[in-house]
């Protein structure tokens, strides 16, 4: 079972997870950050740091809701720091009896098993490194990346698996239900060897939702009381050191030093080193994460930071005495532990294909490996060796993208058919590209000479400035009227400059003459033509006029006639 993951509404490749991961378990595939859980060890670190709230992790809460809902008997064995998360972790204990629980018992009672456990085995084997196995990470850590450590882990359960099979025992047809700040004891409840000892596993966060969602303030409730409570050493175990406390006797016996590491980049500092051989006679308490379990990922919703949340346990434990219980219950249980080999196979370049990847990221010698880590991992040969292996691609690098913005930027500024001035903020012009140079008859030295109200303005310039509003697509003439342009200003912002765009629009202009003047002489010879078809009217209306009359006279003396012959 997949127990996290990123979710893909809300990863927007900022690559942060990436970087806080140290084992580097995370896959960036069509701008999607994907866990590999093959060689995900579930700190949670890059849950705990990841900005847009990306996560999908694994829950058992509506499974717990369901049981307690159907009738069934739920335990709860909570992890002692709960005292360091919760200031008022009595109150906090009524809230969680009035979602429903049955017994709710401290987790501290089988760190004290683990404690027994591990002194009986200090004392009675001599392999001159002991490591604890209380912090699931920390063995994933070892059994996938250090297996050569594999024998120096002490093989006993956790106090979360210990607790769960005394309460088992006790409880045989009951459920149980680990609440704690971790969210890789998910991935350990589900353990093949241990399956049956916990039932669900909760973080904090998601039990805090649940009493929010259902109306319960605690906060302002009633003083609840645990069932069952361990020793103050086995409550000791959430505080860096507090479980070597519990077995310091039996390791000064064995004459070991003790190392108490805290942190993932600490476990990995002092695994490299166990490694190498060079540490040797110690007994080793690890945890993965800092201030140990104070800093699960599991509780990163509390208000309380992680120093505050050690001072507050640690106050109660000092007012608070308490001796662990004689549980004879655990007689016939089998406490062991088995841990396994789980080396993820990884592909590993050449120097050739290392040096052929850095060379598309456009890294061809030592000065241009500028290992950033920007991308997320360290050094340019990690990522290069990343690429190799299918984890991550060259546009995360940051300066690789940077230098293909630069390539296309530079030549769309240079080849563009417009001419284009950049101003700083003084007004100065300080770039100006080839079209500028051939439409002006400058270079672009002699341009950054010159003063920009040469050629625009300031009034201008000034008004695009302050008041924000660019110019858009002005006509204005240069060169005395031989050049036409449509300009535009643009504010870059006041601490950047602006920016001009010169388009030419001459042809334009000059076709806009030709025209006007060809609309004039048509006009013109409109003009004559009809002048002079109006004379030709009057004339033949003259001569029509003259005509006329003598047609009248004529046939007046033809009527003559005719009358005179009648009257003969």
């Amino acid at each position: 079972m997949k127990i996290m993951n990123f979710s893909e509404a809300n990863c927007n490749n900022c690559y942060k997870c990436v970087r806080t991961c140290r084992v580097k378990a995370i896959k960036i595939e069509e701008d999607q950050a994907h866990i590999v859980s093959e060689q995900c060890i579930v700190c949670g670190h890059c849950f705990s740091s990841c900005p847009q709230n990306a996560r999908n992790i694994h829950s058992d809460l509506e499974f717990v809701k369901k049981m307690i809902k159907n009738g069934e008997k739920v335990n709860i064995s909570i992890a002692p720091s709960f005292r360091g998360f919760y200031e008022k972790s009595d109150s906090f204990i009524w809230g969680l009896q009035k979602l429903g629980f049955n017994l709710i018992e401290e987790t501290a009672v089988g760190a004290d098993i683990t404690s027994k456990l591990y002194e009986n085995y200090i004392s009675e084997s001599d392999q001159g490194i002991y490591i604890t196995t209380c912090c699931p990470s920390v063995v994933l850590l070892i059994e996938k990346y250090y297996p050569m450590l594999i024998p120096y882990l002490m093989p006993f359960t956790s106090p979360m698996i210990s607790h769960g099979y005394l309460l088992k025992k006790e409880n045989p047809k009951e459920k149980t239900v680990f609440l704690g700040p971790c969210i890789a004891k998910k991935c350990e409840s589900l353990s093949e060897k241990h399956t049956g000892a916990i039932d669900a596993v909760l973080t904090f966060d998601e039990v805090s939702q649940w009493l929010e969602e259902t109306g319960i303030d605690y906060q302002n409730g009633e003083s609840g009381d645990l069932d069952k409570i361990g020793s103050n050493f086995g409550s000791s175990y959430p505080v860096v050191g507090g479980i070597l406390e519990g077995i310091t006797e039996s390791i000064e016996k064995k004459g070991l030093t003790q190392l108490r590491v805290d942190g993932l980049d600490e476990c990995i500092e002092l695994f490299d080193e166990l490694s190498r051989g060079s540490i040797t006679g110690t007994c080793v308490e690890v945890s993965v994460c800092r201030q140990s379990c104070l800093g699960g990922p599991g509780g990163s919703n509390a208000s309380s930071t992680t120093f505050s949340r050690v001072q507050t346990l640690k106050k109660y434990l000092n007012e608070n005495d308490r001796k662990a219980e004689n549980n004879e219950n655990i007689c016939d249980i089998d406490f062991s532990a088995g841990f396994h080999n789980k080396k993820f196979e990884e592909k590993m370049p050449g120097e050739d294909e290392i040096l052929e990847i850095l060379g598309t990221l456009e890294k061809y010698n030592k000065e241009d490996e500028l290992n950033c880590g920007g991308c997320g991992y360290d050094t340019c040969r990690e990522k290069a060796i990343s690429i190799y292996r299918g984890m991550s691609h060259k546009e995360m690098c940051i300066h690789y993208m940077k230098k293909c913005a630069d390539k296309v930027t530079n030549e769309i500024f240079e080849n563009s058919p417009n001419a284009i001035l950049i101003l700083n903020n003084e007004y100065e012009i300080i770039e100006s590209n080839m079209a500028f140079s051939r439409y002006f008859g400058i270079t672009p030295k002699e341009a950054r000479e010159r003063s920009i109200e040469e050629f625009v303005s300031k009034e201008k310039l000034e008004k695009v400035s302050s008041e924000g509003e660019n110019i858009i697509w002005k006509k204005q003439s240069f060169l005395d009227g031989a050049l036409y342009m449509r300009m535009s200003i643009i504010s870059m912002n006041p601490k950047e400059g602006i920016l001009i765009l010169l388009t030419d629009i001459t042809s334009d202009e000059l076709r806009k003459e030709e025209i006007r003047a060809l609309k004039e002489k048509t006009f013109e010879i409109t003009q004559t033509v009809i002048e002079k078809q109006m004379r030709i009217a009057q004339e033949i209306a003259s001569l029509l006029g003259e005509t006329t009359g003598e047609s009248k006279v004529a046939f007046n003396k033809l009527r003559d006639v005719f009358n005179k012959e009648e009257s003969l």
